[in-house]
């Protein structure tokens, strides 16, 4: 009789379950192994496509490739994040900074 071992099989967890975990830890610092690995890019998955493997939970860019990654995960799984990563895509907003209490606009530092 042959076990077979879940722990090697990866897992789909529904988005119900997924909006649960967000806040824990997640391999490549939630970056998509797909678009690693295949493309040789560096981008954020998106927290509602998570597919578990070995105890660790992949975040993924799109459907296709949490598919792509449940169909081979042993290609994917081990693939690392660069020493030096690029700058974040994330915008800052101006009006937040306005709001610092420090902060000092053009017009202020212009006219003091």
């Amino acid at each position: 009789m042959i076990f077979s071992n879940l722990r090697n099989v990866p897992t789909r967890i529904r988005t119900h379950k997924a909006s649960e975990i967000i806040a824990q830890e997640k391999a490549l610092n939630g970056h998509c192994p797909v678009t690693l690995k295949d493309e040789e890019r560096i981008e954020k998955g998106q927290n509602l496509i998570v597919v578990s493997f070995k105890d660790t939970r992949f975040i993924f860019e799109t459907q296709e490739k949490a598919a792509k990654f449940y169909f081979n995960p042993s290609r994917y799984c081990n693939v690392q994040l660069p020493v030096k990563m690029p700058a974040t895509k994330d915008p800052v907003s101006l009006f937040s900074l306005q709001k610092q209490e420090d902060s000092i606009t053009f017009m202020e530092q212009a006219l003091g």
